[in-house]
């Protein structure tokens, strides 16, 4: 039980490990705006070259930030870092968020399983991803009340590789805690 003291360590104290900025742009407004949604036609995209995956750092400065903006409690921060999504307003809004931001959604055309792949897939080959999750996806590309139910229900069918993802990343995790106690500059989320 040491990941979810080390998740709540961090909730107390190592937000500021992660938010230096960096040369690459995966940090876009998003707008996070509750208006109906028209079901979004799956299409198979082919990820554009300008694509680069986020590292785990700038993929954790993205979910500090999604988490911080959107105001969601402290309590529920252990849970999405373990990859557990409840289904509540707030946690559909911030997948909708880090999805965007992280570049592998849009509320036009949902999700893009090759980014998905590339991102999360820890180097599984793409076709295989793209087959394992595909059929999730057409299921839940339905019409929904909100952008955030749209993102969420398409994003849980990669709930699965991002907890993957997350696990692997674990020790990265304990280095990055390491790194804020030792620099002595401890700041809350969202104070």
């Amino acid at each position: 039980m040491i990941k979810p003291f080390v998740c709540i360590l961090i909730v107390a104290g190592c937000a500021n490990a992660f938010m230096y900025k960096h040369p690459y742009n995966h940090h876009q407004a998003a707008v996070l705006a509750h208006e109906p949604v028209v079901p979004v036609e799956f299409v198979k995209h082919t990820t554009s070259p300008a694509f680069r995956p986020a590292s785990f750092l700038e993929v954790m400065e993205v979910v500090l930030d999604c988490f911080n903006t959107l105001r969601i409690p402290l309590q529920r921060f252990p849970s999405y870092l373990s990859g557990i999504f409840p289904e509540d307003p707030e946690t559909k809004c911030f997948l909708r968020c880090v999805a965007i931001k992280l570049g592998v959604y849009c509320d036009e055309k949902g999700a893009d399983l090759d980014r998905h792949c590339v991102q999360f897939g820890l180097g599984e080959c793409c076709e295989n991803f793209s087959n394992r999750h595909l059929v999730c996806l057409q299921q839940n590309s339905l019409p929904c009340p909100d952008r955030c139910t749209a993102a969420y229900k398409q994003e849980l069918c990669f709930q699965e590789p991002i907890a993957k993802y997350l696990d692997y990343h674990f020790h990265d995790l304990v280095g990055l805690l390491h790194q804020a106690k030792c620099s002595h500059d401890l700041k809350m989320l969202h104070p």
